[in-house]
């Protein structure tokens, strides 16, 4: 059972954030580490794409490249990959920058995962369409599996493991994703996912349900039903594991929500704005969170 030691909306502790001039309007979608740097990513729609990278306060907003908004991020070691509106694809490496490829597939790209040997992205247009994508090494859709569900996040556990979730779907790959098992867990629009092993993950929920598991996404169990949040109308939109034990869910108008014991207790705090919180992501002992309107603020953990 969770323990909530604050409660949501207008009783919920505030936490102050400083907040970073980005030089831009557009909502920022998503954020991610490259090299010791971080990398952002959002737009507008049918209108426009933004990259962001920076350090510090001293981010720099780079020239648009796209037409077309970009809402998924995953970086490792080697490059980034990042995907948005009708099936913009792009990959970055310190070396040669940013390259362009228009999927087979104009779908509404929500997500990608990247690890040594495999590259996942999902797509979903409403509730009851979706799609995962295995992409190939030279940028190609190779492997195409329909869902009966809009399809929000993936996350990968090694390099051949993969979670995706969606509306009302959890599904697993142990192949690289090019196979699906879809798990029995029901009852939220599961909108981020996220591991900080080979083991041990979490998934969030739009209307406040929280899912953890410990045998590499095979089982999960629910640690907090979908009620609370969704009856004062806040929503989780991303989740992300700074350790083993402390974990950060972000939200509609501010909401952060903190655990230091793996997701078992929590705390929930308003962050010092009202902007919508897209994501979040921890470097050099900061957290980092971005949101609509180009919205983008840190503090010291």
């Amino acid at each position: 059972m969770i323990t909530i030691l604050y409660a949501c909306g207008k009783d919920a502790k505030e936490i102050q954030f400083t907040e970073i001039n980005t030089n831009t309007t557009q909502d920022i979608s998503s954020i991610d580490i490259y090299n010791n740097q971080l990398i952002a990513v959002g737009g507008e729609v049918f209108q426009l794409g933004v990259v962001l990278s920076g350090k510090d306060l001293n981010w720099v907003t780079q020239d648009s490249f796209t037409n077309k908004r970009l809402f998924g991020l995953d970086c490792n070691d080697d490059h980034c990959a990042a995907v948005g509106h009708d099936g913009y694809y792009y990959t970055y490496t310190e070396n040669d920058g940013w390259t362009f490829t228009r999927l087979s597939d104009w779908d509404f790209q929500r997500a990608v995962s990247i690890t040594n040997n495999h590259t996942v992205s999902i797509s979903g247009k409403s509730f009851g369409q979706g799609h995962i994508y295995h992409i190939n090494p030279i940028h190609q859709i190779d492997t195409t599996l329909r869902v009966n569900a809009q399809m929000q996040d993936v996350a990968s556990l090694d390099d051949n493991t993969f979670v995706a979730v969606g509306y009302g779907t959890v599904l697993r790959s142990n192949d690289g994703g090019y196979n699906w098992t879809h798990i029995d867990q029901e009852g939220d629009f599961y909108y981020s996912i996220d591991f900080v092993d080979d083991q041990h993950g979490i998934i969030v929920g739009l209307s406040g349900s929280i899912l953890l598991t410990n045998d590499s996404g095979k089982n999960w169990k629910t640690i907090k039903k979908p009620s609370s949040l969704s009856s004062s109308r806040a929503q989780f939109l991303s989740v992300k594991y700074i350790n083993a034990t402390s974990i950060y869910i972000v939200g509609d108008e501010g909401l952060l929500w903190h655990s230091n014991d793996a997701g078992q207790t929590w705390i929930s705090y308003k962050v010092n704005t009202d902007h919508n919180l897209n994501d979040l992501s921890e470097l050099d002992g900061k957290l980092y969170i971005v949101g609509d309107d180009g919205y983008m603020a840190l503090r010291e953990l």
